[in-house]
């Protein structure tokens, strides 16, 4: 593959390689910045700790400096080498991953500001529920990105399983926070931001997912509909049946 660089000069394979190559080293910079975010925003929440909540906004700038940069030498190797194929597949995943990295960065900055005042330390079964949403959405986040950077589409599908298991922990630690929201008290603010934090845990995940589909994208051309076909539906019940 060929083309042409600002100045009108040649530009050949070699020099794609390095440019992809700089393109997805970013994209691994960038997810351990959005994921160091969400690992210290959930600490932050659990401790009620606004040192560590001030020095993940701190980080923002840096988020938006990545996603910047990724787009705009993502649109400078289009336009220079014109890519075909799998090269555009990557490019074009190239921007929407780093689209889902950016918004679990800001999960994680979000994460940081439910802090609740107080001495209690929260439900421990609810912190449980927490810090292991935290732990295997992160896990999940990291294992999409090698496995997009490997090139391994088999990798990339066996993130979907993860995601129940989140799911399931979300519904646990949302039914018992209901449950203690319902009996009131002077803990109930810290029971609605312990409530947005295991949604926000949750929303972490759901973007691992759809890093994991446009990994897949990119390194096979399979769209979800191809590797994920939707469930049949139930079989229409007879007349009168009970």
């Amino acid at each position: 593959m060929t083309g042409r660089g600002e100045d009108g000069e040649i530009v050949g394979t070699e020099d794609h390689h390095r440019a992809m190559a700089a393109l997805k080293q970013h994209v691994a910079e960038m997810t351990d910045l959005a994921v160091g975010m969400v690992a210290d925003g959930t600490r932050a929440l659990l401790q009620g700790d606004p040192e560590l909540a001030r020095s993940i906004a701190t980080r923002d700038a840096a988020l938006d400096r990545y996603d910047l940069n990724i787009e705009l030498e993502t649109i400078r190797l289009v336009a220079m080498m014109q890519p075909e194929g799998p090269d555009l597949r990557t490019t074009e995943a190239i921007l929407k991953i780093a689209n889902c990295v950016d918004r679990i960065g800001r999960l994680g900055y979000d994460l940081s500001r439910f802090l609740a005042s107080g001495p209690d330390p929260g439900d421990a079964d609810v912190r449980e529920g927490l810090r292991r949403m935290d732990e295997k959405a992160r896990a999940m986040v990291a294992e999409a990105i090698e496995a997009f950077l490997a090139g391994d589409a088999a990798r990339a599908k066996a993130i979907f399983p993860l995601d129940e298991a989140v799911d399931d922990l979300h519904r646990r630690t949302q039914s018992r926070l209901i449950e203690l929201l319902r009996k009131g008290g002077p803990e109930s603010d810290r029971r609605a931001f312990e409530l947005l934090g295991a949604r926000h845990l949750e929303r972490v995940a759901d973007n691992a997912c759809k890093i994991a589909e446009k990994a897949i994208y990119a390194i096979s051309g399979e769209r979800r509909t191809e590797y994920l076909p939707r469930r049949a539906p139930p079989p229409a019940r007879e007349p009168g049946a009970g």
